[in-house]
């Protein structure tokens, strides 16, 4: 990855006006001199040609001079044409990948349904990317195959596969042209997808799309085309502007600011080829760095810098690993700055919450412990001094108990105090008996009655007492029979 100066740049933009104008020239670029077509350590300013010639047989007004402003030349022979493929509708027949994919991704087959003179075309899908109005995923890839030429349409439908590899319409149509441009830096389109197969963030045969960046001389490469598949290559040229022929309609335009890509021997002869425009290029990292749109016959290859190219359509690259990793630092910058906060204030509440009811709870406990002491003691005081009577309290017949007296048939009158005080001591049992069992006794173990004497103890002589005004009760009666 070789720095190139600015001032050599400065120098190449300066002097590149007019030497594209000289007869047989095709670009001009900063790249490594080259001696014998191997390239050497020196950076220079190219000058690309259809065709090199020797020296003595060009007019000396076309030479080109050994160094501008200082920095060393170069002469290469480099002819670029555009690289979509073409078919004539009679003689249609599939080629290379024609595979129908769902969901729709980078490195495949896509066509116009329309076609130009007797002639279908096809290029590739480069990568799905976003609407930076909508967010919506469109297809991108180049004007020249999407548009074809000047006679294109807004609305015009695109295919996958291509018409050319045996796709058909409207049957395999996936999007609608949506916005282009073609110029400056850039020969781009981007369809809207109109398609029920869905999108994904990928290329085939690479993967997941995880940004975008810039090159350098050096840098390593790939790309995945309809025609050649995935291929790999060196990016040989930066600040390459080339004279591209687009045909009737259109002539010849200058797209400044390419990248250029010799391919990379070990792996394929040739790095595209006619039916690759469109496809994205990226580096080792997966960042998207171009857009093939051309290159030469021994499979150079010529791109966009995409920034230029999501710029011009105002889009944006839809990448995958990208923002799963901003996902995931997001989540993980939230939970430390303020779900631990929040989850320590939640803990803190609910433990709060805790206490609050426990309180309650012993309130009531409490409460109900005075009532039971009331009530108990209030009994208690009956039975220790029932010459007080027990006024108010109902027996389980119904039957209501007076002080001094029993009302209703069967009673002991009022000549009979013993057996008066007995029966009101058997009613007074049985009723506390009944209104509070054994087992519904809370636990007085605790609380505001815990210093406060055993009334279980209590309750235990209570019914000792009952016990005996019963026996002296039975007594009596055998006492009064006896009698008889």
């Amino acid at each position: 990855m070789a720095e190139v100066s600015p001032d050599l740049v400065a120098a190449k933009e300066r002097a590149e006006r007019e030497l594209l104008k000289l007869p047989g020239v095709t670009g001009v670029d900063v790249g490594y001199k080259e001696v014998n077509g191997e390239p050497t350590g020196t950076i220079a300013i190219r000058v690309l040609v259809e065709k090199k010639r020797a020296k003595k047989d060009v007019p000396a007004s076309q030479q080109i001079p050994a160094e501008i402003d200082g920095h060393p030349t170069d002469v290469i022979e480099r002819k670029f044409e555009l690289h979509p493929a073409r078919m004539a509708v009679a003689e249609l027949a599939p080629q290379a990948d024609t595979g129908t994919y769902t969901p729709l991704k980078g490195g495949i087959s896509l066509g116009p349904c329309r076609s130009v003179g007797g002639y279908v075309y096809v290029g590739t899908l480069g990568a799905i990317v976003r609407d930076n109005v909508t967010n919506k995923p469109m297809m991108l890839s180049n004007f020249h195959v999407m548009c074809i030429d000047d006679g294109f349409h807004a609305g015009d439908t695109q295919a996958q596969p291509g018409l050319v590899d045996g796709g058909s319409c409207p049957g395999d149509a996936v999007g609608t042209l949506a916005r282009q441009s073609l110029g400056g830096s850039v020969d781009c389109a981007v369809a809207e997808v109109t398609a029920s197969r869905g999108t994904a963030c990928e290329i085939v045969d690479i993967g997941s799309i995880a940004g975008t960046n810039t090159v350098s001389l050096g840098d390593a490469v790939r790309k995945r085309g309809r025609t050649t598949g995935l291929t790999y290559g060196i990016v040989d040229s930066v600040n390459l502007s080339v004279n591209i022929d687009y045909g009737d309609g259109l002539g010849t335009k200058t797209l400044t600011n390419q990248i250029g890509v010799k391919p990379d021997p070990a792996h394929n002869p040739k790095f595209g080829d006619h039916g690759d425009s469109g496809s994205v290029v990226v580096n080792n990292a997966r960042e998207v760095v171009g857009l093939h749109f051309a290159g030469d016959p021994t499979g150079y290859g010529v791109a966009n810098p995409i920034a230029a190219v999501l710029a011009a359509l105002n889009v944006s690259m839809c990448t995958s690993v990208v923002k799963l990793k901003e996902i995931k630092l997001e989540k993980i910058e939230k939970h430390e700055k303020h779900e631990k906060p929040e989850v320590k204030e939640h803990k803190l509440e609910a433990k709060e919450l805790k206490l609050e009811v426990k309180e309650l709870k012993r309130e009531k406990i409490e409460s109900k412990d005075a009532k039971v002491e009331k009530l108990e003691t209030k009994e208690i005081a009956k039975l220790e001094h029932p010459e007080k009577g027990i006024g108010g309290i109902k027996e389980k017949d119904g039957k209501q108990l007076k002080e001094g007296g029993f009302e209703g048939p069967g009673g002991p009158g009022p000549g009979d105090p013993i057996e008066r005080r007995l029966r009101a001591l058997e009613g007074a049992l049985g009723e506390l008996t009944h209104f509070i069992t054994q087992a519904q006794r809370p636990d007085l173990s605790y609380g505001a009655l815990a210093s406060e004497p055993d009334l279980a103890a209590q309750s235990t002589r209570l019914a000792e007492d009952a016990e005996r005004a019963k026996d002296a009760k039975d007594a009596k009666d055998v006492e009064k029979l006896a009698e008889r």
